[in-house]
């Protein structure tokens, strides 16, 4: 087993819209927005989350809050670019073992190539611990699509998420697969600085923003024509850019769960030569009984992350670990375990382009590596007021995408509604 020392992040940033009313596509042409920050002379910083007061200025961000309008329709003006992608993403584990990874977006494809079909789309992948899957992969027409500016009230074909920050609504049904589902935020939401990565320069982005980190999801799932209460937990974030991902990163390892009272979001995203290398690290950790913030580490040297190779061939690294040595200084470990958790369409049957497997061969027999795999993970956390030798341990998941190992972009084909 090998050890390759994760680097840390610095600073980073992007320019991005106002909030604003209502919005419905196509046209998008008639969208308000609330009065926009003055121009500036100085650019976003590059390469990196945006932290400098100018940074926040371009985007009409507040440095120490977060607002409902961050979670709204944040590419209404630009939508008719094809570069241009958007996702609204909400994953939930029953107390059963059952997992639902749900996501709204305004291109089939997830970001990860330039779309001129531009075309909303739901990706609904239903996961049970006795081996099941359940999915929806479907694009709707723009007559289908609305999106409020204000605020996160998005609605493709059949389905609708509602909220405010506090709590949110997820509603629908298509395929026999029907969601009824209230999240009740226990953490408030997060953005490492901006939340924006400019790439290479002042055209070139990706956004991201954790407006649930952490919650409680309640309600009632329809599968396999069978009803079934569902309690459990929940995260949502929101992503939009207008770079295709296989672009700019060339290896992420992400992971969320909960280990005792205490909920984990943990990224690792490294990206390509051409920006700079960057590593953009971000280690959250919310104490949700006693509802306090222990650790927001993003953007300085007191945070690193080392990845843990297999000691296979199988280019495979099943286990991250966080360190962080600021205040309230912790250690958290994500380890992948057997249990394949589908979360994205190119890795299940709706139209896989490499086999999310670590038993995949190549002639000679020799372990094919897998450029993406999800997988159920054990979360384990100590933190520095614990005491020597204390920790607690949880589950969740863990993403392991390698895009340098793709020889082409992997292009999804959903189905029309």
């Amino acid at each position: 087993m090998n050890e390759n020392p994760g680097r840390f992040t610095r600073r980073t940033a992007l320019r991005a819209l106002a909030a604003g009313s209502l919005a419905a596509v196509p046209g998008l042409a008639g969208c308000s927005r609330t009065e926009e920050a003055a121009p500036s002379r100085v650019g976003p910083t590059i390469n990196h989350y945006g932290l400098t007061p100018n940074d926040f200025a371009l985007l009409n961000l507040k440095a120490d809050s977060c607002q409902a309008w961050e979670d709204g329709f944040r590419t209404a003006a630009t939508n008719a670019d094809p570069r241009v992608y958007e996702w609204w993403h909400t994953e939930l584990t029953g107390e059963d073992g059952i997992v639902v990874a749900f996501t709204l977006k305004t291109r089939p494809g997830d970001g990860l190539t330039a779309e001129a079909d531009r075309r909303p789309a739901v990706n609904l992948l239903i996961t049970t611990p006795w081996g099941n899957e359940f999915s929806v992969f479907r694009t709707y027409s723009w007559n289908e699509f609305s999106s409020a500016t204000d605020r996160c009230d998005v609605k493709v074909g059949p389905f609708r998420l509602t909220g405010d920050l506090n709590g949110y609504q997820l509603r629908g049904s298509a395929d026999n697969i029907t969601l009824n589902l209230d999240l009740i935020s226990l953490a408030p939401p997060f953005r490492p600085g901006t939340g924006h990565v400019y790439l290479g320069g002042p055209d070139d982005y990706q956004a991201w923003y954790a407006a649930m980190p952490s919650g409680k999801a309640q309600g009632h799932i329809v599968f396999y024509d069978e009803k079934r209460d569902f309690t459990g937990t929940a995260y949502h974030d929101h992503t939009w850019g207008n770079v295709p991902l296989p672009q700019f990163v060339e290896r992420w390892r992400t992971g969320m769960g909960v280990a005792d009272r205490y909920s984990v979001v943990a990224r690792d995203i490294h990206l390509r030569g051409t920006y700079d290398s960057t590593d953009l690290t971000v280690l959250l950790i919310d104490d949700i009984e006693a509802k306090k913030r222990l650790v927001a580490a993003y953007a300085d040297d007191t945070l690193n992350a080392t990845e843990m190779q297999s000691g296979t061939d199988d280019g495979s690294f099943p286990e991250v670990k966080w360190n962080y040595t600021g205040e309230n200084s912790a250690v958290v470990t994500l380890t992948a375990g057997d249990r394949l958790v589908p979360g994205r369409p190119y890795v299940n049957g709706s139209g896989a382009v490499l086999q999310a497997s670590r038993s995949g061969t190549e002639r000679g027999g020799t372990r094919k590596p897998a450029w993406y795999e999800r997988s159920e993970a054990e979360v384990r956390l100590s933190l520095g007021t614990m005491g020597p030798g204390y920790r607690v341990t949880g589950t969740g998941t863990l993403d392991n995408a390698q895009f340098g190992l793709l020889n082409t972009q992997p292009a999804p084909k959903p189905s029309p509604s």
